[in-house]
């Protein structure tokens, strides 16, 4: 199926991370299968560091004919109808591409996302459905609290959010558990993957619906947290130089080592593709997290 996972645990911070590993900052773990063992995870101070990064790997799996897997720790759609009501197109990649055309981000971290997130929101009817921002910061149509949204139209959660029952909403945009931020800005970076690789490259399930990939690079949307891994021994005692003391590195590690073990036995793979009960039109617009099983209804 793959040779090789890479699994990315994003952030949204709005200036590099310290220089010395932090929490809530950018890490990296690549599993190449015919090495044995995922190598410790790396850490990156800035998206573009990453994206960097995360090129020249994949120009080396390319060119030795390798297939990879890659997953990103945000949300790969919004609810429906929210593509339609901003591009004019029930399509979730559709988002991608308006993002990026407007979304600033640079080497730095600086990005404008609250600024476009305010944009959205004064598209839609009544109030939201973005919401917060830094106290010190006023955006005209952007709430801090979510509670003051109204009638903007859109549903709280995705379906796969409903399904996992712990995902976070992606229009939450600042504060504790907030997956927004990291959502606009992410999208933005991928749908500039996605344009370089080309026909190379397809996004699970947006592209791909029901059927299993067949392209050399297939990105997929991740949800760390919840595929748990039971090591014998805990990774932070067997490897206390690596970075395994901080959640954010482990979780991605537990993630390359989940799916490879998964992908050694094709009928086991297939199992974090098979979305039967989902619908396709669910599927294009809002995404799905790979590895969460659906429990709906197909039409």
């Amino acid at each position: 199926m793959f040779d090789t996972v890479i699994a990315i645990d994003w952030s949204a911070r709005s200036a590099p991370s310290p220089i010395k590993p932090s929490w809530d900052a950018i890490y990296l773990c690549v599993s190449c299968f015919a090495e044995g063992a995922a190598r410790h995870p790396e850490y990156h101070r800035t998206r573009a560091s990453v994206m960097e990064r995360l090129r020249d790997i994949l120009d080396g799996e390319l060119e030795a004919g390798r297939r990879t897997l890659v997953g990103f720790d945000f949300s790969f759609g919004y609810p429906m109808g929210f593509a339609k009501a901003l591009t004019g197109k029930a399509s979730g990649l559709a988002v991608w591409d308006w993002l990026a055309e407007r979304l600033e981000d640079d080497a730095q971290n600086a990005n404008n996302r609250f600024e476009i997130a305010a944009q959205i929101n004064n598209m839609f009817p009544g109030i939201g459905p973005f919401w917060g921002a830094p106290p010190s910061a006023s955006y005209a149509g952007l709430p801090h609290k979510g509670i003051l949204r109204s009638g903007h139209g859109m549903t709280e959660l995705r379906e796969t959010e409903r399904v996992s029952k712990t995902a976070q909403s992606s229009w939450k945009l600042f504060t504790t558990g907030s997956v927004g931020s990291q959502t606009l800005l992410g999208l933005m970076h991928l749908a500039g993957l996605r344009k370089l690789l080309g026909q190379r490259c397809q996004v699970f399930p947006q592209e791909t619906g029901r059927d299993l990939p067949d392209a050399p690079v297939v990105l997929c949307e991740i949800y760390p947290s919840y595929y748990e891994v039971d090591y014998a021994v805990p990774l932070e005692i067997k490897y206390p130089d690596a970075l395994y003391h901080i959640l954010d590195a482990r979780q991605v590690r537990e993630t390359c080592d989940r799916f490879a073990s998964l992908m050694q036995n094709v009928q086991f793979g297939r199992y974090l593709f098979e979305l039967p009960d989902v619908r396709l039109s669910t599927l294009n617009e809002e995404g799905w997290i790979m590895g969460v099983q659906a429990t709906v209804s197909r039409t």
